[in-house]
């Protein structure tokens, strides 16, 4: 209007309008021929506060850190939301090193012509003033590409997500195949202080499906240990001191089916550890299955997933890459089968 941009905005608690220029107190701002062509009645407006108000454009992009734009979601034909709470107890502060903990959706996809691109919203709830004032928590969402299974180490990410302590985060997802595929998104946050709520919200024109990460772990236990002086051996590369290694007894007790595990192990984050699965003699189906390794040493923490693990006994070594690293250690097994474990050291 004569040369002035003006935005109608709504503060979201219901009160508090802007209090700057053209707030419904400017007097030397406002005139009636503005008010009829806004269809804004100060009077009206000093009498009760609703939270909505008139701000010219300069003074929105000097004052406010944020703009969100709405779209229409009739735009897309499908769309999947849900409703969730992240507790600030479940896992580290920081998922520098591992993604276990965290919040994890398979997001299955069904395009028929590969042109679909799939957008992914994650909102954090905001339920009091005091959470937005002192607004700590960085939130954002990574997308894999999966089978829809879990992720359990960071990077590598189809969609690396930026973490901001902005209430919404939108990513984008490009290159969708033609046909069916399984996606898996992780909701991450930066030094999790708090515990949050939130909602995903997943729209596109392909069909789609979204649903928690299922956990094929029936039976879980954890063992605190330590690598001492007389037990930090080192990996296999040091034979001289491998043998000094803590070792445990796992047991998988013969079912119908084959034990499914999933093996963690949690060390400090300053040392690079890992760990091996070795069939103990006696057990000639464990024989068959053989040894095995979590992999790569990576810095505080490794896992091992198996699938058709044969009843029998395995010994699991767990190390740090270097001899002589002492600290505590957590070893973490989850099994679709009844299983014992013991020291075996």
């Amino acid at each position: 209007l004569k040369g002035t941009r003006f935005i109608l905005v709504k503060n979201p608690w219901s009160h508090l309008r802007w209090k700057g220029k053209y707030c419904e107190h400017d007097d030397a701002s406002w005139t009636p021929e503005l008010e009829r062509a806004l269809n804004y009645d100060r009077e009206t407006a000093k009498k009760s506060d609703n939270g909505v108000f008139w701000i010219n454009w300069e003074s929105l992009l000097h004052f406010f850190d944020v703009i969100y734009m709405n779209w229409n979601p009739d735009l897309f034909q499908h769309k999947c939301i849900v409703h969730a709470t992240w507790q600030a107890s479940d896992g580290p502060k920081r998922d520098a090193y591992t993604l276990a903990n965290n919040p994890q959706w398979v997001l299955d996809v069904d395009s028929a012509d590969g042109k679909d691109p799939v957008w992914v919203l994650l909102s954090r709830h905001i339920t009091r003033k005091e959470e937005f004032e002192n607004n700590e928590d960085y939130i954002t969402v990574h997308v894999f590409k999966t089978d829809g299974s879990r992720v359990f180490y960071p990077g590598a990410a189809l969609v690396e997500g930026t973490k901001i302590n902005s209430i919404h985060y939108l990513a984008k997802v490009n290159g969708v195949s033609r046909g069916r595929q399984s996606y898996t998104l992780v909701v991450s946050q930066y030094e999790k202080n708090n515990s949050i709520d939130y909602t995903l919200e997943v729209y596109s024109s392909a069909v789609i499906h979204l649903k928690p990460v299922s956990n094929d772990s029936r039976y879980e236990k954890e063992i605190t240990s330590e690598w001492t002086q007389a037990t930090a051996g080192g990996c296999s590369n040091f034979p001289g001191t491998f043998g000094k290694n803590p070792s445990f007894c796992l047991t998988v007790h013969a079912t119908s089916q084959s034990a499914n595990l999933v093996i963690q192990l949690k060390g400090p984050v300053q040392y690079a550890v890992g760990f091996s699965i070795k069939p103990h003699p006696s057990s000639p189906e464990a024989v068959k299955f053989g040894s095995h390794t979590s992999g790569d040493y990576r810095n505080g923490f490794c896992v091992l997933q198996l699938k058709q693990v044969p009843a029998g006994s395995y010994y699991i070594i767990p190390t740090t890459f270097q001899p002589g690293r002492t600290g505590p250690f957590i070893l973490a097994i989850g099994s679709s089968c009844h299983f014992t474990v013991e020291s075996a050291s």
